[in-house]
């Protein structure tokens, strides 16, 4: 499926991270010859507020002439979550800062990434560095669970640059070993259907890396066993990746913030930009009428 950009939506809270964040949302847009929107998020952002707030006006205008994009500024300021869906529509990246912090009284609902991925289709790209974007990610972790849908995250990744280097990682997780010893399963069966788990997952991954090659100049499979979250931000850090690629099932308010899955978990504890994609990406039927 992939991702066929139509443009992109830069929604920043107007602190310094601002900056860093347009740039990278005006490095993608030119890449790929779509236009680029800035929104004034504050208002539902949470980031310790500027002494100096950074103007809008003249962040879209840096962003035209640096990077030679077509760049409109929204002068309405986002009041609502819903609305900023609404100016994402289908097919659109959309650039959000990273929250450190969550506003108190949505402190259930999430951070403004989760909110907008619980309700619209389009990927989330959060920003976590407050460097100035370099041209491309040199390096880029691709988050897979070995379903249909890796396939389509590695594609959206080698979309995002084709000339990044690619690792697709994947991590098993460990048998709980009470059930199966309370069934009194021998200790050669568990060893044995473990290895052959194992030498699955393997070959799942090294046929999603085939398919990855073929569009992709560099692309490496990393296998490990443990729990996903904590050894996919253990390899970007040693590989030293600039964007972690990860997919997320929507599901309301309260089970999300109540299980916390694996792709809040990267985005928590890895350093680099996290881009999410919701992996059941049909338009959700009137939630946006009822969140507007």
């Amino acid at each position: 499926m992939g991702m066929q950009l139509q443009g992109i939506l830069a929604a920043v809270d107007m602190s310094p991270t601002s900056a860093a964040v347009v740039a990278r949302a005006a490095v993608i847009a030119a890449r790929h010859g779509v236009g680029l929107k800035l929104i004034d998020a504050s208002a539902l952002c949470a980031g310790s507020p500027a002494a100096q707030p950074l103007d809008l006006a003249a962040l879209a205008r840096q962003a035209a002439d640096r990077f030679d994009v077509r760049v409109e500024m929204l002068e309405e300021r986002a009041a609502s979550v819903a609305q900023i869906a609404r100016e994402a529509g289908h097919q659109c990246l959309i650039v959000l800062p990273y929250e450190r912090r969550v506003r108190l009284r949505s402190l259930w609902r999430g951070s403004l990434a989760d909110q907008l991925l619980r309700l619209c289709a389009s990927p989330v790209l959060v920003i976590k560095s407050a460097a100035v974007a370099q041209a491309r990610y040199q390096r880029v972790l691709v988050a897979v669970d070995l379903t249909p849908t890796a396939r389509d995250l590695v594609t959206i990744a080698g979309q995002l640059d084709d000339q990044s280097a690619l690792q697709i990682f994947h991590a098993i997780r460990p048998l709980h070993p009470n059930p199966l010893r309370n069934a009194e399963v021998p200790q050669r069966i568990m060893k044995a259907y473990l290895a052959r788990r194992k030498l699955e997952a393997q070959e799942q991954l090294l046929e999603i890396a085939s398919a990855a090659l073929k569009c992709q100049k560099r692309v490496q499979t990393v296998f490990c066993e443990g729990e996903p979250a904590r050894h996919a931000a253990v390899q970007q850090s040693h590989a030293k990746a600039g964007l972690v690629v990860v997919g997320k099932r929507r599901y309301s308010a309260l089970p999300d913030a109540l299980c916390c899955g694996v792709a809040k978990r990267i985005m928590a504890w890895c350093d680099a930009d996290i881009l999410v994609v919701p992996l059941d990406r049909a338009e959700p039927s009137g939630r946006l009428a009822e969140m507007a």
